[in-house]
């Protein structure tokens, strides 16, 4: 959507994410770029940084930022603009200032620690558990819509006390507001159902807020952040809502592919699937290596400059959106030896696949937890389950959106 003007004095390269086939396989198109530490995207408008160590270093280096206000081309596509939209924006963890994004981290930290997680186990069987009772007794599945989609946004509604009622509006909801993230690949078509996706999940939100307001849980995440607003802290209410909106966008659908990409790549090895039925404990170990090695990114986590900077060798300007390419810094040797083996018992200290620094993922260890439990799960129920066609992905400007993931659940009759 945004008019790209070409710069002789910068390092380009030709990046394809929307080729027909990057989706199933990727790493032919990455393979360009690996041998650089950063290049400009022209049809992006972006840098992509590719290394490692210099994705490590923009993650903590104070010069920039995930806030998206700080981009040249912010508000560029008067189209996507909307009330709520504007609000959620504005109030984000992404947006908030250092000192008001440490108070808001701090606030629900505590809820998303490991021994606090821990905790949501059982919680987290019974929604699985419950999605393999629906799925018991059929010949074939899609793994990805049939299994994988009704867990995530139902944790985390059970997390926040929210009615299962809302789930399919908070799915739509989420992706609305990942997608928005990325305005220059959107589509102008996509942006009124955005818009309305957008504004349909605010008012679900303002409206769960003030009735737990009149009727708090004890325990509950949502209570606890209204009573610290009530009590003289920083939240306000459109805060409120754009704190819940970012549990929803991290502990939704990102968790759906982590489930969906984890299925696809144990089903291609079912030497792995007999391994992990005999010693549970190499699961997670599995779900660390396809974060690495397969992960669901497209293209990369944006960071933008808030000033003038000199960076791998070349010059950025203020207001210029970096790609942190996260899925290249993963299988970058110098950091994961043999990086384009599968190695479910490699070392993976290193790995970025939930960012680092101040804005690593609150949800990380939700995320884990309950892919331990739903691959773990599956996999002990069907354990003869097989994979009848690859995987199809639908369009997305962020993510390779798995769309199916069709299975056989048993052996065929002879």
């Amino acid at each position: 959507m945004l008019q790209s003007t070409k710069d002789s004095s910068r390092p380009t390269v030709e990046f394809q994410p929307f080729a027909p086939g990057f989706d199933e396989d990727p790493y032919p198109n990455f393979e360009p770029l690996r041998s650089l530490r950063i290049a400009y995207w022209e049809q992006g408008r972006a840098w992509l940084v590719n290394t490692h160590d210099d994705i490590l270093a923009v993650f903590r280096d104070k010069r920039f930022t995930s806030d998206p206000r700080a981009w040249e081309l912010a508000g560029a596509i008067e189209a996507l603009r909307s009330p709520e939209l504007d609000a959620i924006n504005h109030n984000s963890l992404f947006a908030m200032t250092d000192q008001a994004h440490a108070r808001a981290r701090k606030l629900v930290s505590p809820s998303f620690m490991p021994r606090s997680i821990e905790r949501t186990r059982p919680m987290i069987q019974g929604i699985v558990d419950s999605a393999l009772d629906a799925a018991s007794g059929k010949e074939t599945l899609n793994l990805v819509h049939d299994f994988a989609e009704r867990i995530p946004v139902r944790v985390i509604s059970a997390m926040l006390h929210i009615p299962e009622e809302h789930d399919e509006l908070f799915h739509r909801f989420s992706v609305a507001a990942l997608r928005q993230m990325f305005p220059g690949l959107l589509k102008a078509e996509d942006i009124p159902q955005l818009l309305a996706d957008i504004r349909e999940g605010y008012t679900m939100l303002s409206d769960v807020i003030e009735d737990r307001r009149k009727n708090p849980i004890d325990g509950d995440i949502l209570t606890s952040l209204i009573q610290a607003e009530e009590q003289g802290d920083t939240l306000t209410k459109p805060e409120l809502i754009s704190l819940v909106a970012t549990l929803i966008v991290g502990g939704s659908d990102t968790t759906v592919h982590l489930i969906g990409f984890t299925s696809y790549n144990l089903l291609r090895r079912p030497e792995l699937v007999k391994q992990i039925n005999d010693d549970p404990g190499l699961l997670k170990g599995v779900l660390e290596e396809v974060l690495r090695f397969d992960n669901s990114g497209k293209v990369g986590l944006p960071r933008y400059a808030t000033e003038d900077v000199e960076f791998a060798g070349v010059k950025i300007k203020k207001g210029e959106m970096l790609m942190l390419m996260l899925q290249l810094g993963m299988r970058d040797g110098s950091a994961f030896p043999n990086p384009d083996q599968f190695d479910p018992r490699r070392d993976t200290t290193g790995l970025i696949a939930f960012g680092n620094g101040p804005h690593y993922c609150l949800g990380a260890n939700l995320a884990r937890l309950e892919g331990v439990i739903a691959i773990g799960s599956l996999f002990r129920r069907f354990p003869q389950m097989t994979l009848l066609e690859p995987p199809t992905f639908a369009p997305h400007p962020a993510i390779r959106k798995m769309d199916t993931l069709k299975v056989r659940m048993r052996p065929l009759e002879t």
